[in-house]
């Protein structure tokens, strides 16, 4: 038995002719901006697809608290599109507020978060209607996705895809990785040949665990020794910075920057804090009760000159990772015209890393002064499967379009959370 359906007819601006598609529904399907007057509804959606004990009143209070957070419209609730048939949500796109550093100013801008569809009005015009509806909203707005599908809709509705951005892995316990790891699904296929029969032939004969082993000893040595210029920076303390100490840092640290989301005090502060993952969407945590997250810093005589976060392992992993527990670098800060002060952090997120038992760490970035830190500490380059996609109407300077040129991390518009 077929679902009812209803011709709409819909004007695609990008294209010079209407396009006619079915929406699997009798009612009307209406765009618009959420408001507090949509609570119910919207709890109704999120009961569906994240959280089954949303309520309105607790959609009422997250739109508050995140208005009294906005970094980008202080006061303003966050930008949300909906997608009504009649009366029921349908189709969901959020956002959240960042700010953007563009060589020479901040500026307010949000990432895209949140797009969802039902999935019986999938493979039709909900995604594209929702998506164009949020971006109507925001003069500047930026992606960080994985899914094809996702790709191209953005893409088609004005969004400039910047390129994927590189991931990174350090072997903490390689015997456990070269047992377990498939080397072709994690994008290492480009070893050369000899290297991928070599593997081959240890599994099967039982040594490649010892093999590894003797690696990762060689490996450790050898990040220790690179990071000897940085011997006399203090990285004991595990505590928050404070505000300032934050905010210092990245100005400092700006200044050799051409394009970043702005990550000073205040940022550290929201996104990090205790309770920071707290909200009706939060539909991927598998964590134990707590703040997954742990700062490690860097000192210089009592200066802060580096900071990072580390989010401990999940309890479940990618299949591909076959139960290996890794550690991901959410955010890094520090001067890149002071090399030693990255070396420096990098070992003490090595440290916490291993001290929350994790087999390996990845760190996700294009930039070329921290890729070649990681490379002097043992990082191993996977393809990146995470485009970033960037889109600015707002008149001002255009932002920078070469991935090269941003400070990205896999923290940025909380995509540590989702993949």
């Amino acid at each position: 038995m077929g679902w009812p359906t209803k011709r709409v007819r819909l004007s695609f601006p990008e294209q010079s002719s209407e396009v006619v598609l079915r929406v699997t529904s009798g009612s009307r399907i209406v765009t618009a901006l959420a408001t507090e007057e949509h609570a119910d509804a919207i709890a109704a959606f999120y009961r569906e697809v994240w959280n089954p004990a949303a309520t309105a009143e607790s959609v009422v209070a997250a739109t508050r608290r995140g208005a009294a957070q906005n970094i980008a419209a202080p006061g303003e609730p966050t930008p949300t599109a909906l997608v009504f048939a009649g009366s029921r949500v349908v189709g969901y796109c959020g956002s959240i507020p960042q700010r953007l550093w563009d060589g020479v100013r901040e500026r307010p801008a949000y990432w895209v978060k949140g797009l969802m569809v039902l999935p019986e009005y999938r493979n039709g015009p909900i995604g594209y209607l929702v998506v164009k509806e949020l971006s109507r909203h925001l003069e500047c707005s930026t992606i960080l996705t994985v899914a094809p599908a996702a790709r191209r809709l953005f893409s088609a509705l004005g969004y400039t895809d910047l390129g994927a951005v590189t991931n990174w892995t350090r072997p903490l316990h390689p015997s456990v990785m070269a047992e377990r790891v498939d080397f072709d699904a994690l994008g290492l296929n480009k070893l050369p040949k000899w290297m991928g029969v070599g593997v081959s032939a240890a599994r099967r004969t039982g040594i490649a665990g010892l093999a590894a082993k003797l690696a990762g000893l060689g490996l450790d040595l050898a990040s220790g020794l690179a990071r000897l210029p940085a011997a006399h920076l203090d990285t004991a303390g595990l505590g928050a910075p404070s505000r300032a100490e934050l905010d210092e840092l990245w100005i400092t640290a700006r200044k050799n920057l051409t394009a970043s989301p702005v990550r000073d005090g205040a940022y550290f502060e929201t996104r990090f804090g205790n309770g920071a993952e707290d909200g009706d969407e939060d539909e991927d945590e598998d964590e134990d009760e707590g703040n997954p997250y742990t700062f490690v810093t860097a000192r210089d005589r009592g200066s802060l000159v580096g900071v990072a976060i580390v989010r401990r392992p999940r309890a479940t992993s990618d299949a591909r990772l076959r139960g290996i527990r890794m550690a991901t670098v959410s955010e890094f800060v520090f001067p890149i015209d002071r090399a030693y002060a990255g070396l420096a952090t990098l070992g003490a997120i090595e440290r916490v890393a291993r001290a929350a038992g994790a087999d390996a760490v990845t760190c996700m970035t294009a930039h070329p002064s921290l890729c070649a830190l990681l490379r002097r500490q043992g990082y191993l380059r996977l393809a990146g499967n995470v485009h970033f996609f960037l889109r600015d109407v707002s008149g001002l300077d255009r932002l920078r379009t070469d991935l090269g040129a941003w400070w990205l991390g896999r923290g940025d518009g909380e995509s540590d959370t989702s993949f």
